[in-house]
C-alpha cells in the first residue's frame, strides 16, 4: 500500500496539471520538486513517469528563472525523469541548459549529440565540462565546436578523444595557438601527433613535447612512428626551381667532400637558403621544405634541434643561429638559444628527428 506522503505527492501533481494561476503553479511545482527528490528511493517507477510528464509539460510555460532552478535542482538527481531533462538540455536559455548539461548522468550520448549538433557552443562548452564525456560524444564536439570550445574538451582529462578525433584536433592545432597549448598538456595525445607541433609551438610547449620524448623507450617510439600519418600538404613533393638547383648544386658537392653540419654556415654566409635547406635536407632526412622554413620563420628553437640531434658542437650553432635569426639582433638571440641548445638532449632530439624523417619520406613520395 502506498505511503500518506506517497499518495499526497501523486495527488498534488494532479493538482498542478490542473493549476492556471503562473504564481500558484511556481509554487507548487517548487514545493512538488522539493518532495519529490526529498527521498528519490520511496519513488516508484510509474510516479517518475507521472513526475516526468507533468512537471516537463508544466514548466515549458515557465519563465527562464523558474526553469533554470528546477534545472539546477534536477541536475544531480538519479530518477529517470529523462523527458524533463532532455527539455532543459535543449533548452535555448543556456542558463537553463547549463547545469543539466555539466552534471546530468540521465542524459543519453544520443541526447548530448542532439544538443551539440543543434544548439549554439555555449551549450556544447556545458557539456565539454562533462566528467567522463565519451567518444562518440567528443567526436561531435571536435567536428562542431569552435577552438576554445575544444580547448575545453581537451583540459577534461576525464574525456575520452579517439585517434581520428586526435588527428583533428592535430590539423586544427596548427594555426591555433588556443589548441596547442591545450592539446600539448594532454597526456594521452599520441607522440607522432605531438611531433607534427614540435616545428610550430612556442618555447615553453616544445619543452613539454621534447619531455615526453626523453620519457618514451624504444619500443613506444617504434610504435608511434608506424602510426605516423602526417598529411602532406600540397606544395610537399613539388620542386620549385630554387630547390632543383640545390640539388643539382649540392649533388656536385659531395662528390668532392663529405657534406657536414659546417656546411650550414657556409650557405648562409653565402645568402645560399635554398643549399642551406638541401643539405639539412640531405643530414637529416626532415625534408627540403621544412628545412627551408626553419629559416623563413627564423625558428632557432627548431633549429637548435636539428643540429643537437646531428651532435653540432655550439659555437657551430651559435655561428648558424645568427643568421636563421636575422643579423640585428643576433648576439642577444644566440645568447638566449645557447641555453635552450644546452638543455635539449641529443637523445630527445633524435627521437623527435625520427618522426619528421618520416614526414620528410611521405613528402618525397608524395
Amino acid at each position: 500500500m502506498p505511503s500518506t506522503e506517497n499518495v499526497s505527492a501523486f495527488a498534488r501533481l494532479k493538482d498542478l496539471a490542473k493549476e492556471n494561476s503562473s504564481d500558484n503553479r511556481r509554487e507548487l511545482l517548487r514545493s512538488i520538486t522539493d518532495m519529490f527528490l526529498g527521498d528519490p528511493c520511496q519513488r516508484n517507477h510509474n510516479e517518475c513517469i507521472l513526475f516526468d510528464e507533468v512537471v516537463g509539460a508544466v514548466v515549458k510555460d515557465m519563465e527562464s528563472s523558474v526553469r533554470a532552478e528546477l534545472a539546477e535542482k534536477l541536475s544531480t538527481a538519479k530518477a529517470p525523469v529523462s523527458q524533463t531533462l532532455k527539455s532543459f538540455a535543449l533548452d535555448d536559455d543556456i542558463a537553463v541548459a547549463r547545469p543539466v548539461l555539466e552534471s546530468s548522468t540521465m542524459l543519453s550520448d544520443e541526447d548530448l549529440i542532439e544538443v551539440i549538433t543543434t544548439r549554439t557552443q555555449e551549450h556544447i562548452l556545458a557539456i565539454t565540462k562533462r566528467v567522463g564525456v565519451s567518444e562518440l560524444v567528443s567526436d561531435a564536439i571536435v567536428d562542431h565546436g569552435t577552438e576554445n570550445v575544444i580547448a575545453s574538451l581537451l583540459e577534461n582529462h576525464t574525456a575520452r578523444i579517439g585517434r581520428e578525433s586526435m588527428e583533428k584536433v592535430t590539423d586544427k592545432a596548427l594555426s591555433s595557438a588556443v589548441l596547442q597549448k591545450s592539446f600539448v598538456s594532454r597526456d594521452d595525445v599520441p607522440l607522432d601527433l605531438l611531433n607534427e607541433l614540435v616545428m610550430l609551438v612556442e618555447k615553453d610547449l616544445r619543452k613539454e613535447i621534447m619531455e615526453r620524448f626523453s620519457g618514451v623507450s624504444e619500443q613506444e617510439l617504434e610504435v608511434a612512428l608506424a602510426r605516423s600519418r602526417r598529411v602532406v600538404r600540397q606544395n610537399f613533393g613539388k620542386e620549385s626551381r630554387e630547390q632543383k638547383n640545390a640539388i643539382v648544386e649540392i649533388d656536385r658537392l659531395v662528390k668532392l667532400e663529405a657534406l657536414s653540419p659546417s656546411h650550414f654556415h657556409r650557405f648562409l654566409q653565402a645568402d645560399n637558403i635554398g643549399c642551406f635547406a638541401e643539405a639539412m635536407n640531405r643530414l637529416t632526412g626532415i625534408g627540403y621544405h621544412t628545412a627551408l622554413n626553419i629559416y623563413k620563420k627564423r625558428d632557432v628553437d627548431s633549429l637548435a634541434l636539428v643540429m643537437k640531434a646531428l651532435d653540432a658542437p655550439l659555437p657551430l650553432f651559435a655561428t648558424v643561429a645568427a643568421y636563421v635569426a636575422g643579423k640585428n639582433d643576433a648576439i642577444n638571440l644566440v645568447s638566449e638559444y645557447a641555453g635552450v641548445y644546452r638543455e635539449v638532449s641529443s637523445d630527445a632530439a633524435a627521437r623527435a628527428l625520427r618522426f619528421w624523417k618520416v614526414r620528410g619520406a611521405t613528402a618525397r613520395a608524395a
